[in-house]
Protein backbone atom coordinates (compact mmCIF):
# COMPACT_ATOMS: atom_id res chain seq x y z
CA UNK A 1 0.00 0.00 0.00
CA UNK A 2 3.10 2.23 0.31
CA UNK A 3 1.70 4.16 3.26
CA UNK A 4 5.32 4.76 4.24
CA UNK A 5 5.63 6.84 1.04
CA UNK A 6 2.57 9.14 1.14
CA UNK A 7 3.53 11.36 -1.83
CA UNK A 8 0.89 9.63 -3.97
CA UNK A 9 -1.76 10.44 -1.37
CA UNK A 10 -0.78 14.10 -1.44
CA UNK A 11 -0.82 14.32 -5.25
CA UNK A 12 -4.25 12.70 -5.30
CA UNK A 13 -5.50 14.88 -2.44
CA UNK A 14 -4.62 18.39 -3.64
CA UNK A 15 -6.84 18.47 -6.77
CA UNK A 16 -9.69 17.02 -4.72
CA UNK A 17 -9.26 19.83 -2.17
CA UNK A 18 -9.05 22.43 -4.96
CA UNK A 19 -12.38 21.12 -6.25
CA UNK A 20 -13.97 21.26 -2.80
CA UNK A 21 -12.95 24.89 -2.30
CA UNK A 22 -13.95 26.10 -5.77
CA UNK A 23 -17.26 24.21 -5.95
CA UNK A 24 -18.32 25.32 -2.46
CA UNK A 25 -16.93 28.86 -2.76
CA UNK A 26 -14.68 28.22 0.21
CA UNK A 27 -17.26 26.55 2.47
CA UNK A 28 -17.11 22.79 1.83
CA UNK A 29 -19.34 20.23 3.51
CA UNK A 30 -17.04 18.98 6.28
CA UNK A 31 -18.56 15.49 6.42
CA UNK A 32 -18.18 14.93 2.69
CA UNK A 33 -14.66 16.38 2.85
CA UNK A 34 -13.70 13.91 5.58
CA UNK A 35 -15.16 10.97 3.65
CA UNK A 36 -13.34 11.98 0.48
CA UNK A 37 -10.05 12.26 2.39
CA UNK A 38 -10.50 8.68 3.58
CA UNK A 39 -11.37 7.73 0.01
CA UNK A 40 -8.11 9.27 -1.25
CA UNK A 41 -6.06 7.11 1.12
CA UNK A 42 -8.00 3.95 0.24
CA UNK A 43 -7.96 4.42 -3.53
CA UNK A 44 -4.30 5.37 -3.65
CA UNK A 45 -3.48 2.31 -1.54
CA UNK A 46 -5.56 0.09 -3.83
CA UNK A 47 -3.86 1.65 -6.84
CA UNK A 48 -0.41 0.83 -5.45
CA UNK A 49 -1.41 -2.77 -4.74
CA UNK A 50 -2.88 -3.44 -8.19
CA UNK A 51 -0.01 -1.59 -9.89
CA UNK A 52 2.58 -3.72 -8.10
CA UNK A 53 0.54 -6.86 -8.83
CA UNK A 54 0.63 -6.26 -12.59
CA UNK A 55 4.25 -5.02 -12.50
CA UNK A 56 5.63 -7.70 -10.17
CA UNK A 57 7.75 -9.38 -12.85
CA UNK A 58 8.91 -6.12 -14.41
CA UNK A 59 9.67 -4.49 -11.05
CA UNK A 60 12.07 -7.34 -10.27
CA UNK A 61 14.17 -6.25 -13.28
CA UNK A 62 14.41 -2.58 -12.28
CA UNK A 63 16.95 -1.43 -9.70
CA UNK A 64 14.67 1.11 -8.04
CA UNK A 65 11.70 -1.27 -7.68
CA UNK A 66 13.27 -4.71 -7.22
CA UNK A 67 12.75 -4.57 -3.44
CA UNK A 68 9.00 -3.90 -3.60
CA UNK A 69 6.96 -6.43 -1.63
CA UNK A 70 5.59 -8.38 -4.59
CA UNK A 71 8.70 -8.15 -6.75
CA UNK A 72 10.90 -9.46 -3.94
CA UNK A 73 8.47 -12.23 -2.94
CA UNK A 74 7.72 -10.87 0.55
CA UNK A 75 4.01 -10.87 -0.38
CA UNK A 76 2.30 -13.39 -2.67
CA UNK A 77 0.07 -12.48 -5.59
CA UNK A 78 -2.85 -14.15 -3.82
CA UNK A 79 -2.34 -12.00 -0.72
CA UNK A 80 -2.11 -8.86 -2.85
CA UNK A 81 -5.44 -9.59 -4.57
CA UNK A 82 -7.14 -10.20 -1.22
CA UNK A 83 -5.80 -6.86 0.06
CA UNK A 84 -6.91 -5.10 -3.13
CA UNK A 85 -10.45 -6.49 -2.86
CA UNK A 86 -10.58 -5.50 0.80
CA UNK A 87 -9.61 -1.92 -0.03
CA UNK A 88 -12.15 -1.74 -2.86
CA UNK A 89 -14.84 -3.07 -0.50
CA UNK A 90 -14.08 -0.21 1.88
CA UNK A 91 -14.31 2.22 -1.05
CA UNK A 92 -17.76 0.83 -1.89
CA UNK A 93 -18.82 1.35 1.73
CA UNK A 94 -17.66 4.97 1.51
CA UNK A 95 -19.58 5.39 -1.73
CA UNK A 96 -22.76 4.23 -0.01
CA UNK A 97 -22.18 6.77 2.79
CA UNK A 98 -21.63 9.61 0.31
CA UNK A 99 -24.50 8.72 -2.03
CA UNK A 100 -25.09 6.80 -5.24
CA UNK A 101 -25.32 10.00 -7.32
CA UNK A 102 -21.63 9.62 -8.03
CA UNK A 103 -21.79 5.89 -8.81
CA UNK A 104 -21.00 6.24 -12.54
CA UNK A 105 -17.93 8.36 -11.81
CA UNK A 106 -16.80 5.97 -9.07
CA UNK A 107 -17.13 3.04 -11.47
CA UNK A 108 -15.07 4.89 -14.07
CA UNK A 109 -12.44 5.65 -11.41
CA UNK A 110 -12.25 1.95 -10.52
CA UNK A 111 -11.75 0.99 -14.17
CA UNK A 112 -8.97 3.58 -14.52
CA UNK A 113 -7.36 2.21 -11.36
CA UNK A 114 -7.05 -1.20 -13.00
CA UNK A 115 -6.26 0.06 -16.51
CA UNK A 116 -3.34 2.36 -15.61
CA UNK A 117 -0.78 -0.37 -14.75
CA UNK A 118 -1.64 -2.20 -17.97
CA UNK A 119 -1.55 0.99 -20.05
CA UNK A 120 2.22 1.22 -19.57
CA UNK A 121 2.56 -1.72 -21.96
CA UNK A 122 0.44 -0.32 -24.78
CA UNK A 123 -0.08 3.47 -24.55
CA UNK A 124 2.78 5.79 -25.44
CA UNK A 125 1.76 8.27 -22.76
CA UNK A 126 0.30 6.30 -19.82
CA UNK A 127 0.69 9.47 -17.74
CA UNK A 128 -2.47 10.68 -19.49
CA UNK A 129 -4.37 7.72 -18.05
CA UNK A 130 -2.86 8.48 -14.64
CA UNK A 131 -4.04 12.10 -14.87
CA UNK A 132 -7.58 11.08 -15.80
CA UNK A 133 -7.58 8.65 -12.88
CA UNK A 134 -6.16 11.18 -10.40
CA UNK A 135 -8.78 13.72 -11.43
CA UNK A 136 -11.73 11.32 -11.22
CA UNK A 137 -12.70 12.61 -7.77
CA UNK A 138 -13.30 16.13 -9.11
CA UNK A 139 -16.72 15.58 -10.79
CA UNK A 140 -17.76 13.58 -7.71
CA UNK A 141 -16.88 16.54 -5.49
CA UNK A 142 -18.88 18.94 -7.67
CA UNK A 143 -21.90 16.65 -7.63
CA UNK A 144 -21.97 16.29 -3.84
CA UNK A 145 -21.40 20.03 -3.35
CA UNK A 146 -23.53 21.54 -6.12
CA UNK A 147 -25.59 18.67 -7.53
CA UNK A 148 -23.99 18.97 -10.97
CA UNK A 149 -20.78 19.31 -12.93
CA UNK A 150 -19.86 22.58 -14.62
CA UNK A 151 -17.35 24.29 -16.89
CA UNK A 152 -15.32 25.12 -13.79
CA UNK A 153 -15.31 21.42 -12.89
CA UNK A 154 -14.00 20.53 -16.35
CA UNK A 155 -11.21 23.10 -16.05
CA UNK A 156 -10.06 21.82 -12.65
CA UNK A 157 -10.11 18.29 -14.12
CA UNK A 158 -8.03 19.37 -17.13
CA UNK A 159 -5.56 21.14 -14.84
CA UNK A 160 -5.19 17.94 -12.83
CA UNK A 161 -4.50 15.92 -15.99
CA UNK A 162 -1.83 18.30 -17.33
CA UNK A 163 -0.24 18.52 -13.88
CA UNK A 164 -0.09 14.72 -13.59
CA UNK A 165 1.61 14.45 -16.99
CA UNK A 166 4.17 17.01 -15.80
CA UNK A 167 5.13 15.43 -12.49
CA UNK A 168 4.91 11.81 -13.60
CA UNK A 169 7.18 12.51 -16.56
CA UNK A 170 9.88 13.57 -14.08
CA UNK A 171 9.23 10.31 -12.23
CA UNK A 172 9.48 8.39 -15.51
CA UNK A 173 12.83 9.97 -16.41
CA UNK A 174 14.34 8.18 -13.40
CA UNK A 175 13.33 4.81 -14.92
CA UNK A 176 13.75 5.75 -18.57
CA UNK A 177 16.67 3.47 -19.41
CA UNK A 178 15.13 0.50 -17.58
CA UNK A 179 11.73 1.10 -19.22
CA UNK A 180 13.33 1.07 -22.67
CA UNK A 181 15.06 -2.24 -21.89
CA UNK A 182 11.95 -4.02 -20.62
CA UNK A 183 9.55 -2.51 -23.17
CA UNK A 184 7.51 -0.24 -20.92
CA UNK A 185 6.17 2.98 -22.43
CA UNK A 186 6.18 6.42 -20.81
CA UNK A 187 5.95 10.12 -21.60
CA UNK A 188 9.68 10.42 -20.83
CA UNK A 189 10.40 8.01 -23.70
CA UNK A 190 7.82 9.63 -25.99
CA UNK A 191 9.18 13.15 -25.44
CA UNK A 192 12.73 12.00 -26.25
CA UNK A 193 15.28 14.79 -25.79
CA UNK A 194 12.46 17.16 -24.78
CA UNK A 195 11.66 15.06 -21.70
CA UNK A 196 12.76 17.93 -19.44
CA UNK A 197 11.20 20.79 -21.39
CA UNK A 198 7.75 19.26 -21.92
CA UNK A 199 6.90 18.70 -18.22
CA UNK A 200 7.63 22.39 -17.62
CA UNK A 201 5.29 23.29 -20.48
CA UNK A 202 2.60 21.11 -18.93
CA UNK A 203 3.13 22.89 -15.61
CA UNK A 204 2.62 26.22 -17.39
CA UNK A 205 -0.54 24.95 -19.09
CA UNK A 206 -1.82 23.77 -15.69
CA UNK A 207 -1.31 27.24 -14.24
CA UNK A 208 -2.93 28.95 -17.25
CA UNK A 209 -6.01 26.73 -16.87
CA UNK A 210 -6.15 27.66 -13.18
CA UNK A 211 -5.97 31.34 -14.13
CA UNK A 212 -9.18 30.81 -16.10
CA UNK A 213 -10.68 29.00 -13.09
CA UNK A 214 -9.80 32.05 -10.99
CA UNK A 215 -11.37 34.45 -13.47
CA UNK A 216 -14.70 32.64 -13.88
CA UNK A 217 -14.98 32.15 -10.12
CA UNK A 218 -14.05 35.71 -9.22
CA UNK A 219 -10.99 34.81 -7.16
CA UNK A 220 -8.75 37.57 -5.80
CA UNK A 221 -5.10 38.54 -6.01
CA UNK A 222 -3.97 36.07 -3.34
CA UNK A 223 -4.88 33.18 -5.66
CA UNK A 224 -2.93 34.62 -8.59
CA UNK A 225 0.04 35.27 -6.31
CA UNK A 226 -0.04 31.58 -5.34
CA UNK A 227 0.04 30.65 -9.04
CA UNK A 228 3.15 32.81 -9.47
CA UNK A 229 4.80 31.00 -6.56
CA UNK A 230 3.78 27.66 -8.11
CA UNK A 231 5.43 28.77 -11.37
CA UNK A 232 8.68 29.39 -9.47
CA UNK A 233 8.39 25.89 -8.00
CA UNK A 234 8.01 24.41 -11.49
CA UNK A 235 11.09 26.34 -12.67
CA UNK A 236 13.01 24.91 -9.71
CA UNK A 237 11.89 21.39 -10.66
CA UNK A 238 13.05 21.91 -14.25
CA UNK A 239 16.49 22.95 -12.98
CA UNK A 240 16.55 20.02 -10.55
CA UNK A 241 16.15 17.42 -13.32
CA UNK A 242 18.51 19.13 -15.76
CA UNK A 243 21.21 16.44 -15.34
CA UNK A 244 18.65 13.60 -15.45
CA UNK A 245 20.06 12.03 -12.28
CA UNK A 246 17.43 9.54 -11.04
CA UNK A 247 17.41 10.72 -7.42
CA UNK A 248 16.99 14.34 -8.53
CA UNK A 249 14.15 13.36 -10.87
CA UNK A 250 12.39 11.65 -7.95
CA UNK A 251 12.98 14.77 -5.83
CA UNK A 252 11.41 16.93 -8.55
CA UNK A 253 8.44 14.55 -8.67
CA UNK A 254 8.00 14.72 -4.89
CA UNK A 255 8.40 18.51 -4.92
CA UNK A 256 5.02 18.68 -6.67
CA UNK A 257 3.49 18.23 -3.24
CA UNK A 258 4.62 21.83 -2.58
CA UNK A 259 3.17 22.90 -5.95
CA UNK A 260 -0.26 21.50 -5.03
CA UNK A 261 -0.11 22.81 -1.46
CA UNK A 262 0.67 26.38 -2.59
CA UNK A 263 -2.33 26.42 -4.93
CA UNK A 264 -4.55 25.00 -2.16
CA UNK A 265 -3.56 27.76 0.24
CA UNK A 266 -3.96 30.34 -2.54
CA UNK A 267 -7.56 29.21 -2.97
CA UNK A 268 -8.23 28.98 0.77
CA UNK A 269 -6.83 32.41 1.60
CA UNK A 270 -8.56 33.96 -1.39
CA UNK A 271 -11.94 32.76 -0.12
CA UNK A 272 -11.17 33.69 3.50
CA UNK A 273 -9.85 37.21 2.99
CA UNK A 274 -11.18 38.56 -0.29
Amino acid sequence: MRLNKPIGIYLLMWPMLWAFLVSSEGSPNVIYLFLFLIGVVLTRSAGCVINDYFDRDLDAKVDRTKDRMLASGQVTSHEAIILFMGLISLCILLLMLIGLDIFVYALAAFCLLVIYPISKRYIKIPQLVLGIAFGSSIPMVYIVETGETSFSCLLVYLATITWAIAYDTYYAIADKSDDIKIGNKSSAILFGEKDIAYPFYFHVVTLLILVVVGIINGLGLIFYFSLMLALLISIYQKILVSKRLPYQCISAFENNNIFGLIIFFGLLLSYLYE
